[in-house]
C-alpha cells in the first residue's frame, strides 16, 4: 500500500502471532469494539458468505447453521475477544494517548455518533502530517456515512451506493444483510462471555475508564440475555430494562471555595462524555439548606 496513507484497516493481531512487515510502523491505533453478543454472529455470517460464495455483507446464515457453528466454535471466539482487547491495551501500555477505543454502538448512535466521530477526528489531528476536516463539518460527514438511508429515495431498495461502498445503519446491526436475525446463545456461553468481560474490566478498568464503561454496558446486556436463556425472564427482550445502581454523594462547600474545580473533576471521573454542566450523573444545585 505504500507509506503515504493516513489509516489502514486491519483485524490485527493475527491468531498465530504473525506480524506484518510494517508492524514497527504501527505507532497509533483506533480500536473498534462491539458487543460480543453481536460481533461473534456477525463474524459467523461473514464466514457463511465466503463458504457459500455470496457477496460479502449480503446474507445472514440460517439459524440452524448458526447453532451448529456456535456449539463448536463460539467459546473460542469469546476467548479471542478477550485476547484482542488485552493485546491493544498492552501494546500501548506506556503510550495511552496514541490509542483510542471506539464503541461501534456509540459510533452508530443517533445522538452520540457525531460526538464519537469528533473524537476520531481529533485523534487523527494529533498525527504528524494529518490535516483532518474542520470540526464543524464532522457531524455532516457522520450523517452522510451512517445515516445515508435518510438521503435515499423512498422507493430505493439498493443496499449499496452506486460506487459500491457500503454504509452503516444504526437502526439495525448488520442491516446490509438479509435473512434471519435470531442468534440464540446457551446460558453456558453467556456465562463465559460475562466472565470474559468482567476479567477485562478488572484488568484494565482502573486505567481506562472509557473502555470500562463500554465493557460494563456489554456485560449488562449479556446478563439480561443470560437470565432470558436460563428462563428467569419473560421473552419480551425489547421491554427489559436493567435498573442501574444509584449513588447519592452530596458535595458541600461555602460559596467561592473552589467547588467548581471539584465538580469538574467529578464529571471527569463519573461522566467524562458529558457536556459542561449537562451531566445526568453529576449535578449542581443551590436548593439545599444544610
Amino acid at each position: 500500500r505504500g507509506e503515504r496513507v493516513v489509516t489502514v484497516k486491519t483485524h490485527y493481531p493475527h491468531d498465530a502471532g504473525k506480524l506484518v512487515p510494517w508492524d514497527d510502523k504501527i505507532t497509533r491505533a483506533m480500536v473498534i469494539i462491539r458487543n460480543p453478543m453481536n460481533a461473534i454472529p456477525s463474524f459467523f455470517n461473514h464466514i457463511y458468505e465466503i463458504k457459500n460464495n455470496l457477496e460479502i455483507h449480503s446474507q445472514r446464515a440460517p439459524v440452524s447453521d448458526w447453532i451448529e457453528w456456535r456449539d463448536r466454535l463460539a467459546e473460542n471466539q469469546i476467548r479471542k475477544y478477550g485476547k484482542f482487547v488485552d493485546y491493544w491495551m498492552e501494546r500501548f501500555d506506556q503510550h495511552d494517548g496514541d490509542r483510542i477505543f471506539v464503541s461501534y454502538e456509540t459510533l452508530t448512535d443517533d445522538n452520540e455518533g457525531p460526538l464519537e466521530a469528533s473524537r476520531i477526528n481529533n485523534f487523527l489531528a494529533q498525527s504528524e502530517g494529518v490535516d483532518p476536516i474542520a470540526p464543524e463539518s464532522v457531524p455532516c460527514v457522520w450523517r452522510a456515512v451512517v445515516k445515508y438511508k435518510e438521503q435515499l429515495p423512498n422507493n430505493s431498495q439498493n443496499r449499496r451506493l452506486e460506487d459500491g461502498r457500503r454504509r452503516l445503519d444504526p437502526m439495525h446491526h448488520d442491516s446490509q444483510r438479509s435473512g434471519p436475525t435470531e442468534r440464540p446463545y446457551t446460558p453456558e456461553l453467556l456465562d463465559s462471555m460475562s466472565k470474559m468481560l468482567l476479567d477485562l474490566m478488572s484488568k484494565w478498568g482502573d486505567r481506562h475508564l472509557r473502555l470500562f464503561k463500554m465493557l460494563e454496558g456489554y456485560n449488562k446486556d449479556v446478563l439480561v440475555a443470560y437470565d432470558l436463556a436460563a428462563g428467569k425472564l419473560p421473552p419480551q427482550v425489547n421491554d427489559i430494562q436493567q435498573t442501574a445502581k444509584t449513588f447519592h454523594i452530596v458535595q458541600a462547600s461555602q460559596p467561592h471555595m473552589g467547588s467548581t474545580v471539584l465538580h469538574n473533576l467529578l464529571l471527569g471521573l463519573f461522566d467524562p462524555d458529558a457536556d459542561y454542566e449537562k451531566s445526568s450523573m453529576v449535578t449542581i444545585t443551590h436548593d439545599f439548606d444544610l
